[in-house]
């Protein structure tokens, strides 16, 4: 594989992950068509960010991951920040894997709570013994999960029924917004993608554009084809409804897919916590376990869904990084060290624009999310 392709995968491999799975249920509630417009707007406003973090980092002499780059130009409190943020967005995640595997893993008749903890407990067993093979064969897991949205997807169509997405509800036009977030999340690969890229820097952009682009066309063809199928009848983990309602092929293939999307993101994201403790604040492996473990058993108590979930984590963890990178952006147009291989000509009040709104939707999602319930 070249480098280029190679950089690509790993910002395509970063950003799919089980966030999929809640996207039909979640852009049914405002109809395909608003929801199509959510995902186009959401996805180009991070791909500006994406492309803002790329500058930055080729203005940057040294390869520094996000947190030193905010350590660098904004400094050490904005750093804890961004630590905090990228911890939170990692437990968001690990909740929500545990809340959905057990959804699944209850269609075999399993008690909610024992159903949770049937996903939780191997999958916590193996980030404790060190089994990185999900990280090893990232780029095999990536291949296999872009299959298998494929397969569901095309096979979903036979089910296609053009009356499911002709609705349109405006009033829910930003209730999709903090799942999408959540589903499009995947700027740390960033600065990965630039050392893979070291002696062709210059072709960052492309790698980033194409290694959007890829996820982007998969989740507008998976919710189509869902929502497509199944209407109002879709559930929070698309592949159970796709069982229920359409035969042994979803609620074996599908059921299969969403549980080995759900569990390599959890064993990644869980040994990526246990190392963050571990390495950066210096706390024993047994304590950082338990560190990155108790916080998703709040999945037990069932106080929100898979896509509350979601929302929840993409508006009160993420979209506050996007804001942070925006401003570093803007800073390092006088504080970078280098000139970069690709210049974003944006104006000024452009900064303000994109922030602004990534900060009502953070609100108006929370809000959402917490008072009203989605």
């Amino acid at each position: 594989m070249n480098k280029t392709l190679e950089a690509s995968f790993t910002f395509t491999g970063t950003i799919i992950g089980a966030g999929i799975l809640g996207l039909p249920y979640i852009i049914e509630k405002s109809g395909f068509l608003i929801g199509l417009i959510d995902i186009i707007l959401i996805g180009f406003l991070v791909l500006l960010v994406s492309l803002m973090l790329g500058e930055v980092s080729l203005r940057t002499k040294k390869p520094h991951q996000l947190p030193g780059l905010t350590e660098k130009y904004l400094g050490k409190k904005p750093k804890h920040l961004v630590a905090f943020l990228s911890i939170g967005s990692i437990y968001g995640a690990l909740i929500a894997y545990t809340q959905g595997g057990g959804d699944i893993i209850s269609l075999l008749g399993i008690p909610p709570i024992l159903s949770k903890l049937l996903f939780f407990i191997p999958f916590a067993a193996i980030t404790y013994f060190g089994i990185k093979g999900v990280e090893e064969g990232e780029d095999i897991f990536t291949s296999l999960i872009i299959i298998f949205i494929l397969v569901i997807s095309i096979a979903s169509l036979f089910y296609f029924n053009p009356t499911n997405i002709a609705k349109i509800e405006l009033i829910n036009f930003f209730t999709p917004m903090g799942v999408i977030v959540f589903a499009f999340a995947g700027v740390f690969a960033i600065p990965q993608m630039k050392e893979i890229l070291w002696y062709e820097r210059k072709k960052l952009k492309k790698s980033i554009l194409l290694g959007f682009s890829i996820p982007f066309f998969l989740y507008v063809f998976f919710v189509f084809s869902c929502i497509g199928a199944l209407g109002g009848e879709v559930s929070e983990v698309a592949t159970i409804a796709l069982g229920e309602h359409y035969g042994i092929f979803f609620s074996i293939f599908g059921n299969l897919f969403a549980l080995f999307a759900m569990a390599t993101g959890f064993i990644a994201l869980g040994n990526a916590l246990i190392e963050i403790y571990n390495q950066d604040y210096k706390i024993s492996k047994n304590l950082s376990f338990i560190a990155a473990m108790f916080p998703p058993l709040l999945a037990l108590a069932g106080l929100s869904t898979f896509t509350e979930i979601l929302s929840l984590t993409g508006a009160l963890f993420i979209i506050p990084l996007y804001i942070l990178i925006v401003y570093i952006f803007y800073k390092i147009k006088r504080l970078g060290e280098r000139k970069p291989e690709y210049e974003l000509k944006l104006p000024n009040w452009s900064f303000w624009v994109i922030a602004l709104f990534f900060l009502f939707v953070a609100v108006l999602v929370s809000w959402q999310s917490l008072l009203i319930g989605i």
